[in-house]
């Protein structure tokens, strides 16, 4: 028989496996089904199931080398594990929003100060799927608004317009679109260990628009519309002379007047 502490990653999946399947089962009834199961030498303690059951996450993310290893991999570069993890701890105290692609421009910049060179690891999605199970961050929703499309009154609708699009001919029909940039505002998800509050939202926005025919031989010039008249940015020049359309107003809105404008 085999002592408890020679449990494989492999084994200690299954006893959360078996957790999962019979979730009012007690720890020591789940100890003496894995020495029963696995033929070990003893009973594992409650602390040792306690300790498996809560790396659930982390025994799922692993591969199959990983699994039959008796010993979790350690981390190649435990320093830089901690200050990007501290980081991430005082974003989400800050309610700084994360992705993870910011994050792993983070850990690129924190492995150049630590002078990593060629051990610098690639920082692909499977290092950060691994460094935020380590650590216990997941992807979390930020309080805020939400808003939705009236889909009901689109089907309710569509017949009659496709009834009416049956006396034009494809290239006299145009779809036209706008959607917000709102070049300002953080991302309503964040990764943290717990959900957080979210912050004020910044409203700043440049409206963009599009149309183009059904049969694709005609494709308007887009359509810009932001909230200054001759933003900083443009050089005192006006979007014409910059090459593109742009108009404003104080909420960066598509009105009538504009929209007849630009057809």
């Amino acid at each position: 028989m085999k002592p408890s502490s020679s449990l494989s990653n492999d084994q200690k999946l299954k006893i959360c496996h078996h957790k999962a399947a019979n979730p009012s089962i007690k720890q020591s009834a789940l100890a003496n089904w894995a020495m029963q199961e696995f033929k070990l030498s003893k009973v594992p303690t409650q602390g040792t199931i306690s300790n498996i059951l809560a790396k659930r996450q982390q025994y799922e993310s692993m591969d199959s080398t990983e699994l039959t290893s008796k010993r979790q991999r350690a981390v190649k570069h435990p320093e830089l594990d901690n200050v990007l993890a501290n980081w991430v701890l005082q974003c989400q105290a800050r309610r700084v929003a994360l992705s993870g692609d910011l994050i792993k421009e983070k850990a690129r910049q924190f492995a150049r100060q630590l002078e990593l060179g060629e051990r610098t690891p690639e920082f692909s999605n499977g290092w950060l799927a691994k460094f935020n199970i380590r650590h216990g961050f997941k992807a979390q929703k930020s309080y805020g608004e939400s808003g939705s499309a009236d889909l009901d009154a689109i089907d309710r609708n569509m017949p009659t317009i496709k009834e009416k699009l049956q006396s034009y001919s494809l290239q006299d029909i145009y779809n036209m679109d706008e959607t917000g940039l709102f070049y300002r505002m953080a991302p309503d998800r964040t990764i943290a260990r717990r959900q957080i509050e979210g912050s004020k939202k910044d409203k700043t926005r440049l409206t963009f628009v599009f149309a183009a025919n059904t049969d694709g031989s005609h494709k308007m010039e887009p359509l810009i519309i932001g909230h200054a008249q001759r933003p900083r940015a443009f050089n005192r020049k006006s979007g014409e002379q910059l090459g593109f359309y742009y108009r404003s107003n104080a909420k960066a809105w598509m009105t009538g007047l504009i929209f007849r404008e630009w057809l």
